[in-house]
């Protein structure tokens, strides 16, 4: 038991930190696109979409920097941020954000 509560404690850290910093990304960058009735280039959103991916590159670094300082398991925390980063991805609804996307004439 001593083993595995490490390993439990990390990946529900991990998880809950991948999905809360996935949703605030979903917040910031897309839903407002949403929302709005403003129309995006194809450079827009490859723009917004390299920050997302930078957002998730950031963000498992932070996890990969501060391994040290967690009194958990640090392969399960990352692994289970990098899956809840995963799962709030898809809270993304592609076919809206495409719908505001411009189309070159």
């Amino acid at each position: 038991m001593v083993i595995v509560a490490p390993v439990v404690e990390g990946a529900l850290a991990g998880l809950a930190y991948g999905f809360l910093v996935g949703y605030i990304k979903y917040a910031c960058l897309w839903k407002r696109i949403i929302k709005s009735d403003k129309e995006l280039t194809m450079g827009a959103l490859y723009l917004h979409m390299g920050i997302g991916y930078a957002i998730n590159v950031v963000t498992l670094l932070f996890v990969f920097l501060f391994r040290n300082l967690m009194s958990f398991n640090f392969m399960a925390a990352i692994l289970a941020t990098a899956v809840g980063l995963s799962l709030s991805g898809k809270l993304a609804p592609v076919g809206e954000i495409m719908e505001h996307v411009k189309e070159k004439k």
